[in-house]
């Protein structure tokens, strides 16, 4: 009986020190404390408010309650501790309040005593980890600030810069690829390749019955490296070129037609867009005969670099200001004006929104209308008037912290209020004709005027939604469309059955 005591009590002594031993195996984390560092610093120099970092980080912390319940963190008599079951684990007397890196390294020190004492945070990788800590303590902050994992940041960055490749689309074909499209400023393009060759061979490999995704790998690869095209240029005559893949950024313009009138929908805002809006605006309006005016459609466009919305605005306003950024940072505040010449040479705009469109989009549509040079058409947009500057974080994550907030330059901010457009379409025909009709007449819309009387101010949020309902979010319909050929072409001659669009890349 005694034997089987003895080996009973140590079968419990092996099973305590197994579990402390798989407690103790903490996943390694380099970069927990430089991470640590570099984003509290980041929150407390560029937010657009002063942030309170006692506050910050017990939040953060309480993100190790998520994978453990027992683990707490608590803040008292000048202490920041970390409890479980009712034990400390570790105590650190509180750093300054004006002493992020002090924070970050009493964060790491603590999260180092839980995962010491849990086997549940013992697991967690540094990227979990990572995400936890700041998820909680920007939850505290705006809507928008965000802490993005490594791998979801490179696929940001390639929306917004692109990805390396030539900017060529095949299509398979037992003659060899044919190419199906070519896309603006990326290598193939500057190369002159057109739609409708055929490349016979890549990197001297045959393109004949390969399949399309053996196709886009094969003309994948590293920034500034070289790949061979053995192409069929028209009239069957062969050669074989050298080009060097470069960053290709997203196509986010696109040209159609309805009724004689041109119609550009920009999807969103990249390095690329200013450009290639330019240069289909150039080729519209210096047509001859010049169409009755053009339409910009920005429904659904959710934003993207605000640099890029201002250098749009910036093609066919002449002068005035084009927004105002207003923030702690001295980086973060600034009055975009407009200096350059219209490239529509005067050309009537219209510009299409509804409750999708949103931030660097709002500025665009915001700037050509409170600047007289263009109609918006739609619905209310979204609001989203803060705006975000990234911040890379030593582990190739980022956090994207709200540091500005952006003034119309009617003098309202649109954060909350978004732009009301000048012809509201949300509720229905009847008054979309009637404000095409005072837009004639140049009476302003008294709704237009209760939106300068907020002063720039970022309003309440029922106070907000009580201005908004002057024209109710809603998804773009047809009827933007038929207004803004009404505005452009008169409501007699668009009244006619519009011609079949048609699409231009």
């Amino acid at each position: 009986m005694g034997r089987l005591r003895s080996l009973g009590l140590g079968l419990l002594a092996a099973l305590a020190l197994l579990g402390r031993a798989e407690a103790a195996a903490v996943e390694p984390r380099p970069l927990l404390g430089p991470v640590l560092r570099a984003g509290l610093g980041a929150l407390y120099e560029r937010h657009v408010e002063p942030v309170d970092l006692a506050a910050l980080t017990l939040a953060g912390l309480r993100g190790l309650s998520l994978a453990d319940r027992r683990i707490v963190p608590a803040f008292a008599g000048g202490m920041v501790e970390l409890r479980a079951d009712g034990r400390t684990l570790d105590r650190i007397p509180a750093p300054p309040r004006d002493a992020p890196a002090s924070w970050a390294e009493a964060a790491a020190r603590l999260i180092a005593a839980g995962s010491a004492a849990s086997p549940a945070l013992a697991r967690k990788s540094q990227e979990a980890m990572l995400r936890a800590f700041f998820d909680e303590a920007v939850a505290t902050l705006d809507p928008y600030t965000r802490y993005v994992p490594a791998e979801e940041a490179r696929l940001g960055r390639t929306r917004r810069l692109g990805e390396a490749g030539l900017g060529l689309v095949l299509e398979p074909d037992p003659g060899g690829a044919v190419i199906a499209r070519v896309i603006d400023d990326a290598p193939a393009w500057a190369a002159g390749l057109m739609e409708g060759e055929r490349v016979l061979a890549i990197d001297g490999r045959p393109t004949a019955r390969l399949s399309a995704e053996q196709l886009a790998r094969m003309l994948e690869g590293e920034e500034s490296a070289p790949v061979s095209l053995t192409i069929r240029r028209d009239g069957g005559r062969t050669e074989t070129i050298v080009l060097a893949r470069a960053m290709v950024a997203p196509e986010t313009v696109t040209l159609s037609w309805q009724a004689g009138v041109p119609i550009l929908r920009v999807s969103a805002f990249n390095r690329l867009t200013d450009r290639r809006l330019a240069r289909a605006v150039i080729a519209v309006a210096h047509r001859d005969p010049a169409p009755p005016g053009l339409v910009l459609d920005l429904r659904g466009n959710r934003g993207g670099l605000l640099r890029q919305a201002i250098t749009t605005a910036d093609l066919f306003l002449t002068g005035g200001v084009i927004a105002v950024a207003e923030g702690r940072h001295p980086d973060a505040s600034r009055t975009h004006r407009a200096d350059g010449a219209d490239i529509a040479g005067g050309l009537r705009l219209a510009v299409l929104v509804d409750g999708g469109s949103a931030s660097s989009a709002e500025v665009l549509a915001a700037a050509l209308q409170d600047n007289g040079r263009a109609v918006v058409i739609g619905s209310v947009t979204t609001g989203k008037g803060l705006i975000q500057t990234v911040v890379p974080l030593p582990d190739e994550s980022e956090l994207h912290v709200t540091w500005s907030n952006l003034i119309a330059p009617g003098g309202y901010a649109l954060q909350g209020l978004g732009v009301l457009p000048a012809v509201c379409t949300s509720l229905g025909a009847g008054p979309a004709r009637a404000a095409l009709a005072r837009i004639a007449a140049g009476q302003v819309s008294e709704a237009a005027s209760l939106w300068r009387a907020t002063g720039g101010r970022v309003l309440p949020a029922a106070e907000a939604a009580r201005l908004r309902e002057a024209c109710p979010a809603a998804e773009g319909g047809a009827l933007d469309i038929t207004a803004a050929l009404w505005l452009l072409r008169g409501p007699d001659e668009s009244a006619r059955r519009p011609a079949p669009a048609e699409v231009v890349r």
